[in-house]
């Protein structure tokens, strides 16, 4: 009796999820995505479903280049981003399994050069602890070294001890790219062949993935190759240059098809066996999908505070099932891919267009169709948020308030030279004109534009590549008003976070030169200012220096940058000397904090 009950309660919980992965609605599909597309702006796209071992949908739609008549279909190449990750993670299993490696084993016996902040941290970080986000350091950080560099994948490793952590080693997450990049490098020890080709001989090549890659020279000479898009200056769709990511390699440089990707979902979903060849273990496959960390980075519909990090997977309990999902993104390119497993269904899409919410639309739609939950109903809300941001984007110039009438301490010549961050590299600033100069970083030829004058010491840089938005640059001095450095503030772009930086002028290359004002031109200046009836500026001489003091505060040393104008030290501000036509000063304009206040000259 007991055994025929169980029987039966089989059956239902066959029948029960075979009922629920019977909810996609394939007709209505076409039609769905093809709104979608319209509605946000996306020029192509690319979707595979699985289903018990079958592939039930594989379509391609819109266009690999926007304004062209290349179709996009099931076989055209798209940047998988982050997804990679599970590759990196498939292909350290497959050591596991031949006994090469574990993944509890210390990252320094593979690679003796891997080195973080703290040498604790470093002698026992594990192959675990790289797939699983939990070094310590902030989110994407190290970014400024990989993106769009020439720096290897071993210089990119070396330079790892310079970043300093935001939190204990192992007592959060925060996502990481570079971490996944020493994953692959272990493999390469371990093998002796380089990532990209075990990848290509042990997983692509058994799965049939005949167009896959992750080598940019390989993935450039496609026929079929999906250009990026993003939203220029004036917010039209307009396709760039690929991103090459040799060297973030196991992170995130794949490019793949719908079709082949259809694959690699079939494989994980049948625990390592594609075509009834075993390609890893089911042990692996358990462990790669086991919840490693709790790692929630969202809320409902999609994740929820039992989210949790596996091995490159993120891993939501929904409903009664374990989704199994992971995004990917790159300069003009998305990728979704999730998985339910019980339900033995995979669904992979692929846009070329980057930072919108289509392609979780489209995912959301799927699983609103699986689940029969209406919760995950969220495309007339988001859309009406997304338009909205868009307008506001479009009206609103992303612009400092700029503080008018100011100048900058020194004559352009001398903002140029070399400049250093430790974990980088050299920053070079010439002159173009007499108030531009040009930034240039070393190794990454992306980050090269001009620096115009913005207020005081600060400088709006107008990056030459579409792909990086303006920042700004505000030049740093010590008390002898030499140059010291500079700070970038400007929005991150993938991981690249300047604020990392900590960049300061070489002392061999720092040709300032003090502006020197003619003594009788300073004792012109010294006398009393009245601003109010009650608030006087003193201007007194010592020597060859000007010092300023308001009423009931302390005198200020002020520096010349000129004849007539004169920066505060340590203050940002500015004192600026009036003259008449006859050559009198009759008073001094005092610029800061966006105001413009003049002070009269009073009568000895």
């Amino acid at each position: 009796m007991k055994n025929k009950i169980l029987i039966l309660l089989i059956s239902w919980i066959i029948s029960f999820n075979y009922l629920s992965a019977q909810n996609i609605q394939l007709d209505s599909l076409d039609i769905f995505i093809n709104q979608l597309m319209e509605d946000f702006d996306v020029p192509g796209l690319s979707i595979g479903i699985v289903q018990n071992d079958s592939i039930i949908y594989l379509k391609g739609f819109g266009t690999r280049e926007i304004s062209t008549d290349n179709t996009a279909n099931e076989n055209t190449l798209f940047g998988i981003g982050s997804i990679t990750k599970s590759f990196t993670a498939l292909t350290l299993g497959i050591l596991v399994d031949e006994g090469k490696i574990k993944w509890d084993d210390k990252v320094v016996t593979y690679l003796p050069y891997f080195e973080l902040y703290d040498p604790y941290v470093t002698a026992n970080f594990t192959i675990r602890d790289l797939l699983t986000h939990r070094s310590g350091l902030k989110r994407v950080s190290g970014g400024t070294l990989w993106y769009h560099s020439d720096l290897s994948r071993l210089e990119i490793i070396k330079n790892f001890k310079y970043l300093e952590p935001v939190s204990g080693f192992r007592e959060k997450p925060a996502y990481q790219n570079i971490m996944y990049m020493a994953a692959g490098e272990i493999v390469r020890e371990v093998t002796g062949q380089e990532w990209d080709n075990f990848l290509k001989d042990r997983v692509f090549n058994k799965l049939g993935m005949r167009y896959s890659t992750s080598i940019s020279s390989v993935r450039e000479a496609s026929k079929n190759l999906a250009l990026p898009h993003i939203w220029n200056e004036s917010y039209d769709r307009v396709s760039i240059e690929q991103e090459k990511m040799d060297n973030l390699a196991a992170a995130g440089s794949i490019y793949s098809s719908a079709n082949e990707m259809t694959s690699y979902m079939r494989l994980l979903l049948n625990d390592g066996i594609f075509k009834q060849d075993t390609i890893v273990s089911k042990k692996v496959i358990n462990e790669i999908f086991k919840p490693q960390i709790i790692y929630p980075i969202g809320g409902a519909p999609f994740y929820n505070e039992f989210t949790s990090y596996g091995f490159g997977w993120w891993l939501t309990p929904k409903n009664g099932h374990k989704v199994i999902e992971h995004g990917g993104g790159i300069d003009g390119m998305s990728a979704h891919l999730f998985m339910v497993k019980d339900l033995n269904i995979g669904v992979l899409i692929l846009t070329n267009s980057s930072r919108e919410p289509s392609i979780y639309l489209l995912s959301a739609k799927l699983k609103e169709m699986i689940f029969n939950d209406a919760s995950f109903d969220i495309y007339d809300r988001l859309k009406v948020y997304r338009d909205k941001r868009l307008e506001s984007y479009k009206n609103t110039a992303n612009q400092k308030k700029k503080i008018d009438g100011t100048q900058a301490s020194l004559d352009t010549k001398f903002y140029t030279g070399v400049y250093s961050d430790k974990m980088y590299g050299k920053i070079s600033i010439k002159q173009l004109k007499e108030k531009e100069l040009e930034i240039e970083f070393t190794h990454s030829p992306v980050f090269k534009g001009k620096l115009k004058h913005w207020h005081f010491d600060t400088y709006q840089i107008d990056w030459h590549d579409i792909r990086v938005p303006n920042g700004y640059l505000t030049f740093k001095f010590n008390s002898e008003r030499e140059i010291i450095g500079f700070d970038i503030d400007q929005d991150n772009l993938l991981d690249v976070d300047f604020g990392e930086l900590n960049v300061k002028r070489l002392k061999e290359d720092n040709p300032i030169e003090p502006v020197v004002v003619d003594d009788k031109i300073l004792e012109s200046y010294v006398g009393k200012y009245e601003l109010t009836t009650d608030l006087i500026f003193t201007i007194t001489k010592n020597g060859n220096q000007l010092k300023a003091q308001l009423t009931g505060q302390s005198k200020i040393l002020i520096f010349a940058r000129s004849n007539t104008v004169f920066n505060f030290k340590d203050i940002e501000a500015q004192l600026i000397f009036n003259s008449n036509d006859d050559g009198k000063v009759e008073s001094v304009t005092l610029l800061q904090g966006g105001q413009k206040m003049v002070s009269k000259r009073m009568k000895d």
